[in-house]
């Protein structure tokens, strides 16, 4: 898949991510179907929306693309508030592909893309940039400048400019509409089952395993230890049944979110994984810690003999977790 966008040192942007408009010159020549939206957490919603734009780009005959953001746009609408980021460019970008998406565009959303009237996004964009000949969107889409643009105003300027709207309804889980909003709250309270039923795969955060200050190494206990990058969704502070991929394979792990209250001096979150049967060196790495279950919650202990007792029951609850079928 092609990858395009307007990046601006973005965290997660693949290597080799396109920095140009080549893209309108030449792939867009007989138009595209075009799907439009935030796509964050890419949850079972936003699927279908994919799947629908994959579908019918293939019986037209038209290229599919995704056109999204590499920024999140509540942090230039809502400035006061915190919107932590679910997935990085390059995690979409994988999904993307994998659903059958030919091409994928990352706007970087600033003050003048958010002023930008509806009318003019859909006639310099949608129309003139990307030669749209059909577009597909979520039932609440909105775009312009105070989201004035709606999936039925889009109707009527396909009627001027003739391309085709589709607007997919919401999907429904536990009688709640699967939304973004509710995958951070699941991945705020650290709840990893809902958000994986939600989404159909792990809440993840990849990284490059950054040197720590050895605590897990003294004690018996290794880990690699990722630096989340600001802004990023981090799961409630505990202890998790994880999963880590490596160059390519996927290990059992247990990884712990928070500040290690048992030992003084540490005051920023970081996520720390206890990699099980990995013996080789991570530092430099990227790797990517994907959540299962979570096992407890963060705890202060009395010394390090009483944590190590606690970790080696982790340990154990984690191999039971990650053994069962379907995990």
């Amino acid at each position: 898949m092609k990858i395009y966008g307007n990046f601006k040192n973005e965290y997660g942007v693949p290597e080799d991510a396109l920095i140009c408009d080549e893209f309108f010159k030449n792939d867009l020549s007989n138009g595209c179907g075009i799907g439009l939206g935030n796509f964050d957490g890419v949850h079972r919603g936003h699927a279908s929306l994919i799947d629908t734009l994959a579908k019918e780009c293939s019986e037209r005959k038209l290229l599919s693309v995704i056109y999204t953001f590499s920024n999140h746009p509540n942090k230039v609408l809502f400035k006061k508030r915190k919107t932590p980021v679910i997935m990085t460019v390059a995690q979409k970008s994988e999904i993307f592909e994998e659903k059958g998406i030919a091409a994928s565009y990352f706007e970087y959303f600033d003050e003048e893309y958010a002023n930008m009237p509806a009318e003019a996004f859909i006639e310099e964009y949608l129309v003139k940039k990307f030669n749209a000949k059909l577009i597909v969107v979520g039932h609440n889409y909105s775009f312009g400048e105070k989201g004035f643009g709606t999936p039925e105003l889009l109707k009527e300027y396909g009627n001027r400019y003739g391309f085709d709207v589709i607007v997919v309804p919401p999907v429904m889980e536990d009688e709640n509409v699967i939304s973004s909003t509710l995958l951070r709250s699941f991945i705020r309270d650290g709840r990893m089952k809902k958000y994986r039923k939600f989404t159909g795969r792990y809440y993840s955060i990849p990284g490059e395993v950054a040197i720590g200050r050895g605590v897990g190494h003294e004690i018996g206990f290794p880990t690699a230890n990722i630096l989340p990058k600001e802004g990023f969704a981090l799961p409630l502070s505990g202890v998790y049944a994880s999963k880590t991929l490596i160059d390519g394979k996927m290990y059992n792990s247990v990884t712990n979110i928070g500040n290690n209250p048992t030992f003084e001096g540490i005051k920023d979150i970081t996520v720390e994984t206890h990699i099980f049967d990995y013996n080789c060196g991570l530092y430099g790495k990227n790797i990517e810690v994907f959540f299962v279950d979570m096992i407890r919650g963060e705890c202060r202990f009395k010394n390090a003999g009483e944590l190590i007792q606690q970790i080696n029951c982790d340990i154990r609850t984690a191999q039971r977790i990650l053994s069962q079928k379907n995990m």
